[in-house]
């Protein structure tokens, strides 16, 4: 099985308990914990929208993944690349956070397990980038 990476957007719908792809698969996923992975963005994001007395609680979640920490010297310009493409190509990704995101997924490996399009359109012009969309229309 390969490492999958999940976004925040997931783990949300996932705490939250909202029915839907994102949890659904999240819950198969964590099935084989070696396999689940974060970085340091997702958990910044994750962790900025819960309420104060849940943050213990998320923390020991994130505690038991596969931590996938930025490269300095090669992801923020990989993620400054794959901005630039993505807005050349016609588009704007939202949050340049997840052009980061996308760029450590990239260098690892992972499959980027996510519920927004923006990874869709990075991964247009990154074809190597593995994602599973999991947007529920």
């Amino acid at each position: 099985m390969a490492l999958h990476l999940i976004d925040s957007g997931v783990w949300i719908d996932w705490m939250r308990a909202r029915e839907g792809k994102a949890t659904a698969r999240l819950a198969e996923l964590k099935e084989a914990p070696a396999y689940l992975a974060t970085t340091q963005p997702v958990a910044m994001e994750v962790l900025q929208g819960v309420h104060s007395a849940a943050v213990g609680r998320v923390e020991r979640v994130f505690d038991g993944l596969v931590r996938l920490d930025i490269d300095p010297q090669l992801d923020f310009h990989q993620a400054a690349h794959l901005y630039r493409a993505v807005r050349e190509s016609g588009h704007t990704v939202r949050s340049s956070i997840d052009t980061l995101i996308a760029a450590v997924a990239l260098r690892r490996g992972a499959v980027l397990v996510h519920r927004d399009r923006d990874y869709e359109r990075i991964a247009a012009v990154a074809p190597k980038l593995r994602t599973e969309p999991l947007l529920d229309l």
